[in-house]
């Protein structure tokens, strides 16, 4: 009898030997799902990352890009107002020429009444 009960001792020590090492392959598998979890994770970590990074480039180089084109608008507004002055200057310029070639037609025409008022005079003599 005692043989019985350790031989039924020996059966459920090797029962209880055979559940552990099922149990601890069913936590050896489950660990290397949650390492191959873990490693997939951390891929996708350094993927956004990454994105992230070229994110943020792109959006300096916008930023860069955007303030070119500011610096660039006011350097052409600053054009705009210079040549509008220079355009007011030459139309000021041509006024005053307009004006001039008036006072030279009257004087021209005061001179040839004059001169042939002399001419009409020494004639008359």
């Amino acid at each position: 009898m005692a043989a019985e009960v350790l031989k039924k001792k020996i059966q459920e020590l090797m029962k209880e030997r055979d559940d552990a090492l099922e149990k601890g392959d069913e936590l050896e598998n489950e660990l290397n799902s949650m390492k191959e979890e873990l490693l997939k994770a951390e891929f996708e970590k350094k993927e956004l990352e990454r994105r992230f990074r070229l994110t943020e480039d792109e959006l300096d180089n916008q930023s860069t890009v955007r303030n070119d084109l500011k610096k660039k608008s006011i350097n052409l507004t600053v054009e705009d107002e210079r040549i509008k002055d220079d355009m007011k200057s030459q139309v000021q310029s041509i006024n005053e020429m307009e004006e001039l070639i008036q006072l030279i037609d009257r004087r021209y025409e005061e001179l040839e009444l004059d001169y042939n008022e002399t001419m009409e005079d020494l004639n008359a003599l």
